[in-house]
């Protein structure tokens, strides 16, 4: 497997194109409704806000497409043995092009954390957060491609319940039932990306780690089992 580099280079441009859009929507005061609670102070939650929207929603649409098979030089496979198409097994190519994007969009991190007086561990915080949930969506849709399946409704499901519901439920618990269920909230990462000074956005990179983890180690033996059909020579 190699990167195929026009989509590699096109998912670049939509990802700088993806947070300073929002950034100049949020900051340029051109929307029909005015945000009041976009300030400079608050730039780089904003930044971080948008990086997660993009890694959550619009990263798993480059997955499948950014790695193609070697045209040359690769040695072919052996009588009876079927290579399947997906892409798992080239997870680390997927992690250098989060690495990369990271790499594109530092100039306006390193502003937005000027402008707004961030500390370093607010800065590494956000980072880490965005950076396990890109390294958990291509894991997942790494694996989905392998094995031939149909994630896409259950990963906007999943989506919608940790990032809308469970803060909504939280809301309704203290609202009207006097209770605060708040760890409903932390399983938000958009949640978590708003309270950069806290633990909150720590447990969440550790869930999303953890997972991406467990799925890159897991997929030799989850992968489409067509790869030994020594059988089937026979037969």
């Amino acid at each position: 497997m190699k990167v195929n580099v026009p989509r590699a280079i096109g998912l670049y441009l939509v990802w700088l194109s993806c947070i300073s859009g929002v950034l100049l929507l949020a900051m340029g005061d051109v929307l029909p409704l005015r945000l009041g609670f976009i300030t400079p102070e608050n730039a780089f939650t904003c930044l971080i806000e948008a990086e997660l929207f993009f890694v959550l929603v619009i990263w798993p649409f480059f997955i499948p497409r950014l790695l193609v098979p070697r045209a040359s030089g690769a040695a072919p496979a052996p009588a009876g043995v079927v290579v399947p198409a997906g892409v798992s097994g080239e997870g680390h190519l997927l992690v250098l092009q989060v690495c990369v994007l990271f790499v594109v969009a530092m100039p306006i991190a390193f502003l937005c954390q000027n402008l707004g007086n961030v500390g370093a561990r607010e800065f590494f915080t956000g980072h880490l957060l965005v950076a396990t949930a890109a390294s958990f969506v291509a894991a997942l849709f790494s694996l989905g491609a392998e094995r031939q399946a149909r994630l896409a409704p259950w990963y906007v499901l999943g989506f919608f319940v940790a990032s809308a519901l469970l803060p909504f439920l939280h809301f309704l618990a203290g609202a009207f039932a006097g209770q605060s269920l708040r760890f409903l909230s932390a399983l938000s990462p958009f949640w978590g990306a708003s309270l950069l000074n806290e633990a909150t956005p720590l447990v969440s990179a550790g869930l999303f780690g953890a997972a991406a983890l467990a799925l890159f180690l897991a997929m030799p033996f989850l992968g489409r089992a067509g790869r030994t059909t020594g059988q089937a020579s026979a037969a």
